[in-house]
């Protein structure tokens, strides 16, 4: 039966997440960039202009009761105009925003997540699921770069399956296909297929390491008491 792979669920709705997020680190990013920081250098700002107005107004009460005649008081704006400043002052100076804070909210979040990192997740999510392998019942492998018949496949390693969940097909031009059980859900009946018709030994159908499956059950044979039955033909599931 005809093997056709799409994309592992888990590729698809990883990709779309880091997709939402790094949106949210940039909505972030712009909100500090355009009002949080704004924001801070403004109070900044008003703290410093209401500390000048303190320091007038103070100097020029001292200035008033020094001056022959005696104490010249403030106005009645004017002391309005202390009594508001001074309250602000009062407050204590807010924290300035550091010198790397713009930079960091403009390339990191805005640029680096938003402009690079939504697109850049979304195009893995698309360009995985656009990806599709086929195992025809003939053998003919059915891949982006093209069909290749049992004739065009020369070998298959298998150095990284159980690791990695990787396989590579060699081709007799020399050329090689990744095939990838991670992104691409089926993909180990493809490569247990291929696998398993040149190394019957080691391989199943459904790519499992079949020096595995005998040590596995020699294992639970010995727990048991009972001699060694291992399936050579035991499968069902990916590496790993």
């Amino acid at each position: 039966m005809a093997v056709h792979t799409s994309i592992q669920p888990r590729q698809k709705w990883w990709n779309i997440a880091y997709a939402g997020i790094c949106l949210v680190l940039a909505l972030w990013g712009a909100y500090d960039y355009w009002v949080t920081i704004p924001g801070k250098e403004a109070a900044v700002g008003a703290y410093d202009a209401a500390a000048k107005q303190v320091e007038d107004f103070e100097a020029k009460a001292q200035a008033s009761q020094a001056a022959p005649g005696g104490a010249q008081p403030l106005s009645a704006e004017e002391v309005a105009a202390y009594t508001q400043a001074k309250a602000v002052v009062d407050k204590g100076r807010p924290t300035p925003p550091a010198a790397y804070d713009r930079p960091v909210q403009l390339w990191m979040y805005m640029v680096g997540c938003g402009v690079m990192g939504v697109p850049w997740f979304l195009w893995q999510w698309i360009a995985t699921a656009r990806r599709r392998y086929s195992l025809e019942d003939d053998g003919t492998l059915v891949a982006p770069e093209g069909r290749f018949g049992r004739t065009d496949i020369a070998d298959i390693d298998m150095d990284k399956w159980m690791s990695k969940s990787l396989a590579t097909v060699v081709l007799t031009d020399g050329r090689k296909l990744v095939l990838d059980d991670y992104k691409h859900r089926d993909m180990h009946l493809i490569v247990g297929a291929i696998a398993s018709e040149r190394y019957p030994e080691k391989w199943s159908p459904e790519a499992r390491d079949l020096d595995r499956v005998r040590a596995e059950a020699e294992a639970e044979a010995a727990k048991a008491g009972e001699p060694a039955k291992a399936d050579p033909s035991a499968g069902g599931g990916t590496a790993g």
